[in-house]
């Protein structure tokens, strides 16, 4: 990540190959289904999986992490990092970071 500066404004901007690293590096873990990288905003950047089911889970991500928040902010917890969900299937992984979401399906 990198940033830049734009009309006096300075922007964050996501480099490409170090999203693809991200994605290699957990494509190879065992047990990874998918991994999806999002801005801060959820709108899916990169992902292994097929498009539709990208923007589905994210948008599924996104109100969960909205709602989660939501919650953090009212118990005084502090900013939320991860979230973990184990399904009947596996698991959830949720990571925020200042400008990415990554979601890993396992």
């Amino acid at each position: 990540m990198f940033i830049i500066e734009l009309n006096g404004e300075e922007i964050s901007v996501i480099d490409v190959n170090e999203v693809k690293a991200i994605i290699r590096r957990f494509e190879e873990k065992e047990g990874v289904r998918g991994v999806i990288i999002c801005d801060s905003t959820g709108l899916p950047i990169k992902s292994n999986l097929p498009t539709e089911q990208t923007e589905e889970v994210s948008a599924y991500i996104t109100a969960l992490i909205g709602k989660s928040q939501q919650c953090v902010k009212a118990l005084q917890e502090g900013a939320l990092k991860f979230i973990r969900l184990e399904t009947a299937k596996g698991e959830v992984m949720i990571a925020l970071e200042e400008q990415l979401i990554l979601i890993i399906l396992k």
